[in-house]
């Protein structure tokens, strides 16, 4: 862990509570540099729901990168984000008959709920959320402002 603790900021937080190098991943099992085997109930705070390196997901990567797929484009359009919209209005929007947008926030959680902030304060015209004491939100000034955890906002310097 020396690498770790000499090189990286004191910011990072999840390695605290996980103390051991993680080499490999397989569906629900992550395995340390000395072998051992571990459930993953962390799921990558809930984002793999197939679990690590599921073998249908690992196919369709390998072969998106094999064909110099876009790999990062913000918000430009690309034919992989065509397809997924496409595939998500078909499956999902008119069958239910909804007339939605989608939005991509952005890759992490905290950006989800920053766009949520002001998507329900835009829409409602309200200023105030309900939280959860304790619920991890992300690490920005809004996301920071609905946890009750002590520790997280006086790390940010919020009140």
């Amino acid at each position: 862990m020396d690498t770790f603790e000499r090189l990286e900021s004191n910011v990072r937080g999840y390695c605290r509570s996980f103390p051991t190098i993680f080499e490999t991943a397989r569906g629900a099992t992550l395995v340390n540099e000395d072998g051992e085997e571990f459930i993953d109930f962390f799921a990558g705070a809930g984002a793999l729901s197939y679990g690590h390196n599921h073998p249908a997901l690992k196919v369709a990567l390998i072969e998106y990168l094999a064909s110099d797929g876009v790999l990062h484009a913000l918000d430009m359009s690309t034919t992989a984000k065509r397809a997924f919209l496409e595939t998500f209005e078909r499956v999902i929007l008119r069958p239910r008959e909804m007339d939605y947008k989608v939005m991509f926030p952005g890759p992490t959680g905290t950006n989800a709920v920053e766009s949520a902030l002001k998507l329900a304060r835009k829409i409602t015209g309200r200023h105030n959320v309900v939280s959860f004491t304790n619920g991890f939100h992300g690490m920005t000034l809004g996301s920071l402002a609905l946890t009750g955890n002590g520790g997280k906002r006086a790390g940010a310097g919020v009140p």
